[in-house]
């Protein structure tokens, strides 16, 4: 977990990341975190539809704190979410701290 809160408490950059280090930090998020090209994907899977609707909510909420714009779909099956740096067409620190906040709240 050291390592999800060091990422987590990082300052929201836009700078990119190399190619290791994206690849290092998203096995640092865990397993429901893959990258599909210029996207960080989340995919939570499983368990309780009500629950989805709170991870949403919260997904909402820091998108907000942060000034992010993550694509949230609700679905029977899951909750599906991509992110990426709008401006860069990448993903970038901005993304990871985004990423790691919410998988700290999952």
């Amino acid at each position: 977990m050291a390592d999800l809160d060091s990422i987590a408490s990082n300052t929201v950059s836009k700078s990119l990341v190399t190619e290791e280090q994206l690849g290092q930090e998203v096995a640092a998020l865990g397993n429901r975190w893959t990258i599909d090209g210029p996207d960080l994907k989340c995919k939570l899977e499983g368990g309780v539809f009500a629950k989805y609707g709170e991870a949403a909510a919260y997904a909402a909420k820091l998108a907000d704190e942060m000034d992010h714009h993550p694509k949230i779909v609700p679905e029977y099956a899951g909750l599906p979410l991509t992110i990426h740096t709008h401006d860069a067409n990448a993903i970038t620190v901005t993304d990871l701290v985004y990423a790691a906040r919410l998988e700290r709240w999952l």
